[in-house]
């Protein structure tokens, strides 16, 4: 049985949230990204739990490669990202489909773009790097009316209310975890794209895939919606500058061929775009979310 939340506990998270966010919205942009700087370090230093796992991956990723003081320096780097990451998320209400601009470059708006014009909608796999949650707005913009992403609803109703708005708000429509493959079908049918965030760990069910050197669950939804559709897939994710500006990435499009071995197609598939992402996390290491435990997840022995 579903434990029952406590109204209240929800309703002053949400309040402290929405209140923080006002704030932020109300700082010059620096001073904004100076204090979710100081958040990161802030959360690097306390969060144990997280950083712990954080340099646990790092040592998977890289092993001898980098020394501990190198993956401490990427650790807390990452940690930072994801400070500024939230900051900037809460000044979304600042952006509009003409001022996204002033801070958002896109590479290979024209492979979205040519991928649609197929006429069976787009699979777009993305990750959670530089700031992920900046692809809502950009795809919301790209394409207006046309973008959807699946989400999992948070148990909070109000800061689920809060959040998604937020992501919304420049066009993209969000599809609940629990009405994604219909919605999903859906949306192809009427040649729209389909946002999956897949880099994270999809446990039992996934497909196992070499990941930075070592077998990882991936996420099936996107290869197998592609095998079964024909839609074309796509590889995004958003790389922070050294000025905190955003460069959006968008891949030329991957079309699908069935083989009659359709497991060993989704695994090709899903390899092919975590292969990309890896030559993002090799460029920039302090990028990528390293806090989530994405080996938690082993093949069975045999």
């Amino acid at each position: 049985m579903r434990r029952k939340r406590s109204t209240r506990k929800d309703r002053w998270l949400y309040w402290i949230i929405s209140t923080f966010g006002w704030g932020c919205r109300r700082l010059p942009k620096r001073w904004a990204l100076r204090l979710g700087s100081g958040i990161g370090v802030l959360f690097y230093r306390l969060v144990k739990k997280r950083r712990e796992i954080a340099l646990n991956n790092l040592q998977i990723a890289f092993g001898n490669d980098l020394t501990a003081a190198q993956r401490r320096q990427i650790c807390k780097a990452s940690f930072i990202n994801v400070g500024k990451t939230c900051i900037e998320f809460l000044r979304f209400p600042k952006l509009n489909t003409e001022n996204i601009w002033n801070q958002v470059t896109v590479e290979g708006r024209e492979n979205l773009y040519t991928a649609l014009a197929e006429g069976k909608g787009v699979i777009v796999f993305l990750a959670h790097f530089g700031n992920w949650e900046l692809l809502s707005l950009v795809y919301g913009a790209l394409i207006p009316n046309r973008a959807k992403a699946i989400a999992f609803p948070l148990k909070n109703d109000l800061l689920n209310t809060y959040i998604w708005r937020h992501r919304e708000q420049l066009s993209l429509k969000l599809i609940p975890r629990n009405r994604a493959v219909r919605e999903t079908l859906r949306a192809l049918k009427n040649n729209q794209a389909i946002g999956f965030f897949a880099d994270q760990n999809a446990g039992p069910e996934g497909v196992f895939v070499n990941f930075l050197g070592k077998p990882a669950s991936a996420a099936r939804g996107p290869a197998v919606l592609a095998l079964k559709t024909g839609a074309p897939l796509i590889f995004s994710l958003s790389i922070r500058q050294s000025d905190d500006m955003h460069r959006v990435y968008i891949s030329p499009a991957v079309h699908t061929e069935p083989t009659d071995d359709f497991e060993r197609d989704v695994e090709r598939y899903t390899a092919q775009m975590l292969k990309q992402l890896e030559a993002y996390i090799h460029k920039y290491p302090e990028q990528w979310l390293w806090l989530h435990n994405r080996w938690k997840t082993q093949p069975l022995a045999d």
